[in-house]
């Protein structure tokens, strides 16, 4: 069952499809280009993790980025290859989108669920250190709303883009059916056009032998007298 039928209240699922497979591949391409300026300088980026770590209380992350910091060429070639592989699934879906193909859009709804799942815990984590390093409550409330808000976006994004192959097999399953019920149609009027056929054969025939039988009636009057009520007798040559 289809849980939406258009996207933003103003695109059909399919131009919306299309729509968020392109900001998708403007966002992949821009964290590829951030990606591999951090690869070609990773002494700046041991750097800036050394800032954070002392200038900041990193509560639960300061594991990861202690073992980010020891490789940091080897966790932003592993970021490149995803970014890559993003992109592929981001054009594959817009194809699938556009051409109606239900394969070519799983492999970008399946992904971009699991990128959603790390992108809030990203913003949790970063939520919780933004408190810890904060005393502006303010500060902390906006962000959080701000937060919720733009995830909630993306999850509805993510609806709209898991619900198109949804409502395509429901349009086919439709089409399906309209068929069949036009074929059965087709058939019942068929058939009735054969009984009513056979019908009217029959009653020709037996027109026809009606008309053959007049052929040996010979009508005469009784007693050789006309009167009122003209009583004939046929005589049937057959019997």
């Amino acid at each position: 069952m289809a849980l939406v039928y258009s996207c933003c209240f103003w695109f059909s699922l399919r131009l919306g499809g299309i729509l968020i497979g392109l900001t998708a591949i403007i966002r992949a391409i821009i964290a590829l280009v951030a990606l591999c300026i951090a690869y070609k300088q990773p002494e700046n980026v041991k750097y800036q993790i050394s800032l954070w770590m002392t200038n900041m209380n990193l509560i639960h992350v300061s594991g990861y980025l202690e073992n980010f910091q020891a490789d940091p060429e080897k966790y932003l070639s592993y970021g490149i290859t995803l970014c890559c592989i993003y992109l592929v699934v981001c054009v594959l879906y817009i194809y699938g989108a556009y051409m109606c193909s239900n394969v070519t859009m799983i492999p970008f709804i399946l992904v971009e669920l699991i990128h959603l799942i790390i992108l809030s815990i990203f913003i949790t984590t970063w939520l919780i250190v933004l408190k810890q390093n904060t005393m502006d409550i303010g500060l902390v409330i906006g962000a959080s709303v701000t937060s919720g808000f733009v995830l909630m976006g993306l999850f509805y994004l993510w609806v709209c883009t898991a619900t198109l192959p949804v409502l395509i097999n429901e349009i086919e399953q439709e089409e399906q059916r309209t068929t069949i019920n036009k074929l059965q149609k087709l058939l019942e009027d068929k058939n009735q056009r054969l009984k009513r056929g056979h019908y009217n054969s029959s009653f020709n025939y037996d027109n026809e032998d009606v008309e053959r039988t007049h052929l040996f009636v010979v009508p005469r009057y009784v007693n050789a007298v006309e009167n009122t009520d003209e009583h004939y007798y046929r005589a049937n040559f057959l019997h």
